[in-house]
């Protein structure tokens, strides 16, 4: 069978697109070339490199593929002082780039498009200001690390969602504003294992998202602009090995830690946190340190194993005893009904020691016994406590104009001593339970009650701090 021969024209072809294949290869080369010999120029002390020969690909720290390109500087720690040049995302290829603990200077150049990149250590630096878009385009980043920068204030962009790949953020001391991102919770990325952002000037409450994150090790302590909030969804990142949540304005009571097995070192010192502390959290296996000193903890002062390392220093909470032992049992249940109300703040602040007859908040006793609880106006979320049925010397119970939603419990029907019952000015349903005739119910102000269940519209059972 004869073969016919290649047109001369179609072999030309073939010899010209594989020359501009090699130029274009050549060119990308010596692109990353360039961009090396401008980032050994802007390092004032680059002579403690060793980058003297022509090929930065001969340069030590510096490593690159078989064809030229540059995939990682590793220059961290040598003692340099300088800038980094505005065309560093020219570097294409570029995995893995590493200036930590040195003295650079100046704005962050964008890193926009380095889509290749996979770890980039900026921390410990003097950088001033990093750009919008310099996470743009990262789509296989796994570590960053900013700590340690005095940058101008910024938000963290959007665009790092794209780093889906995302394993470790850490950006302490780096002067991010605004509330903690939504997307660094696990919907977005799946395999983030630590969030550190410390001593930064976030606000607001923790993202819901954080819930069922792969999170290991997050680090909130010392926020200059005071995260606020309860803590409720801690107990659904099951990973969690370290908890530092100090120097904050975290309130309402702390939730159960049983789901957190693996759960060693837990920093919640420095909040308003109240109510008692959990078994959960006492009897937690796992556990090996825990800070609790400056909040409003309620209830017995818990008794950790001795195998845990303890900061709760004595008088920095309100707990009913200064040593580990039962409270008075007036003191439990009121700690019992106001548990419905979220353990509010005032409370907590006010009753101290272990005889609420000594001039605790809204409680007026008789030889011992507690005969009113007043606690109108005292800005009451929540539901009223079936509890209070268990104090039944009570006479008066005072509740009028707070925000308490839900029923009237119809175990208040049993108070053998009740004459005065005021939810007047509240958001209650339901109908209202038979009390004796010689008990007073106010219930006027309550636009639901007397119906099987509130309208839709109507204000959820939110747990309010004051």
């Amino acid at each position: 069978m004869n073969l016919k021969k290649p047109h001369l024209s179609f072999v030309c072809l073939l010899i010209l697109l594989s020359n501009v294949v090699s130029v274009y290869s050549q060119g990308s080369a010596a692109t990353d070339a360039a961009v090396m010999q401008e980032l050994k120029k802007q390092i004032i002390n680059p002579n403690s490199l060793n980058w003297n020969d022509p090929d930065p690909c001969k340069w030590d720290k510096v490593q690159c593929t078989k064809d030229g390109r540059v995939i990682r500087i590793q220059i961290g720690d040598q003692g340099l002082k300088g800038s980094l040049p505005s065309n560093i995302n020219t570097l294409s290829e570029l995995q893995v780039f590493e200036v930590q603990r040195n003295t650079f200077t100046g704005p962050l150049p964008s890193f926009s498009g380095l889509n290749s990149l996979q770890s980039i250590l900026l921390n410990d630096n003097g950088f001033t200001s990093i750009p919008n878009d310099f996470f743009q385009g990262m789509t296989n980043l796994q570590s960053v690390y900013l700590d340690s920068n005095p940058f101008s204030s910024w938000t963290v962009p959007e665009s790092l969602k794209s780093a889906t790949s995302l394993q470790i953020f850490s950006a302490y001391y780096a002067n991010i504003t605004g509330k903690i991102p939504d997307f660094f919770g696990g919907n977005t990325f799946s395999s983030l294992t630590t969030l550190h952002l410390s001593f930064n000037n976030l606000e607001g409450p923790l993202p819901s998202s954080f819930s069922g994150s792969s999170i290991q090790s997050l680090w909130l302590n010392g926020i200059k602009g005071k995260l606020n909030g309860s803590i409720d969804v801690i107990q659904n990142m099951t990973r969690l090995t370290q908890l530092w949540f100090s120097g904050n304005e975290f309130t309402g009571p702390l939730p159960d830690f049983s789901g957190l097995t693996q759960l060693q070192d837990c920093n919640l010192r420095d909040n308003r946190f109240t109510g008692p502390v959990p078994d959960s959290l006492v009897n937690l296996p796992s556990l090996k340190v825990v800070n609790l000193t400056n909040n409003i903890l309620q209830g017995p002062t818990p008794q950790f194993p001795s195998s845990v390392l303890v900061d709760m220093l004595d008088n920095t909470n309100s707990f009913c005893l200064s040593q580990p032992g039962p409270c008075d049992s007036r003191v439990s249940t009121l700690l019992d009904v106001v548990k419905d109300v979220g353990y509010p703040t005032e409370f907590a602040e006010n009753w101290t020691g272990n005889d609420p007859c000594s001039r605790w908040l809204g409680i007026t006793c008789d030889g011992g016994n507690i005969t009113v609880l007043s606690f109108q106006k005292s800005g009451l979320t929540g539901t009223i406590s079936p509890n209070l049925s268990s104090i039944t010397s009570i006479q008066r119970l005072i509740l009028a104009d707070n925000s308490l939603t839900g029923t009237i419990p119809n175990e208040l029907t049993l108070l053998p001593n009740l004459t005065e019952l005021d939810v007047s000015n509240n958001q209650l349903y339901g109908k209202i339970p038979q009390f004796k005739s010689s008990v007073v119910v106010k219930t006027e102000g309550n636009v639901n009650i007397g119906k099987d269940k509130p309208p839709t519209s109507a204000p959820g059972n939110t747990f309010k701090q004051m």
